[in-house]
């Protein structure tokens, strides 16, 4: 019985021991050490949920700016700028500022919509840039969508000359 007592310990002695060592933290040599970076070091990329046509072009987006100089019916730009509104009824049309400059962005056949709540994201839109004269009516139903005042939409008198975007894709941070 004691030779059983003993080998059961002795067993469970070396068991413990081969567990314990085996499975405690080894360092990697130093040379890995100072190579190997951290998740907190690694810069992560944007992850964007796409709206639209989901083929993001590898173009580096302009400034508003930039992209509202030269309007053209017939060149696909990419921007980058920030929502101040969005269409409060579907979140069919949104508008973009850069702090300077301010474009309404509509969107390809009318094929899809933006969340209500995107005011003050920075986004990406590609589409097209175009110069236009929106009607009044138009100019009265885009401010009655964006949730105006009564005053403010009778202020709106006479048709107005704009640069708007009708985007085929927007980007949309999800953080």
């Amino acid at each position: 019985m004691n030779r059983r007592l003993f080998l059961n310990s002795l067993f469970l002695v070396t068991f413990c021991s081969v567990s314990f060592f085996g499975c405690a933290k080894q360092e990697a040599p130093k040379e890995a050490q100072q190579t190997t970076q951290t998740p907190e070091t690694k810069p992560q990329a944007p992850q964007y949920k796409a709206y639209g046509d989901s083929v993001q072009s590898t173009a580096t987006p302009l400034a508003l700016t930039e992209a509202i100089k030269t309007p053209s019916n017939e060149k696909l730009v990419r921007v980058s700028a920030k929502v101040t509104e969005v269409c409060q009824k579907k979140g069919c049309w949104m508008m973009l500022t850069d702090g300077n400059n301010s474009i309404r962005v509509t969107f390809k056949d009318y094929g899809f919509f933006m969340p209500k709540d995107l005011a003050g994201k920075t986004i990406i839109a590609e589409g097209l840039v175009k110069e236009e004269v929106l009607k009044e009516a138009d100019a009265r139903h885009y401010a009655e969508d964006a949730g105006k005042s009564k005053e403010e939409i009778e202020k709106i008198k006479g048709d107005q000359k704009t640069v708007t975007m009708v985007a085929q894709s927007v980007f949309v941070p999800m953080n």
